[in-house]
C-alpha cells in the first residue's frame, strides 16, 4: 500500500466521523433550538436605556479620542 491510499482512507473515516458528530448534534438540538425560538421575542426589556450612554461607555470615549489626538 502507497501512502497516498493510507491518507485518502484516514481522510475519508475523519470526514464519516465528522458527519456522523454533526448530524446526531444537530438532531439532539432540533429540539432545544425550538423551544428557545418560542420564548424569544426579540424586544428589549427596557428599550430607553439603549439611548442613554453609560458613564463607563463616555470614560471609554473620551479614552480613544484623547490616544487619536
Amino acid at each position: 500500500m502507497s501512502i497516498d491510499i493510507i491518507v485518502g482512507v484516514f481522510l475519508i473515516i475523519i470526514a464519516m466521523l465528522m458527519s456522523y458528530y454533526l448530524i446526531v448534534s444537530k438532531l439532539v438540538r432540533g429540539d432545544k433550538i425550538s423551544n428557545t425560538d418560542e420564548q424569544y421575542s426579540g424586544s428589549a426589556k427596557q428599550p430607553e436605556k439603549l439611548s442613554e450612554p453609560s458613564d463607563d461607555a463616555i470614560k471609554e470615549l473620551e479614552k480613544l479620542i484623547g490616544d487619536i489626538s
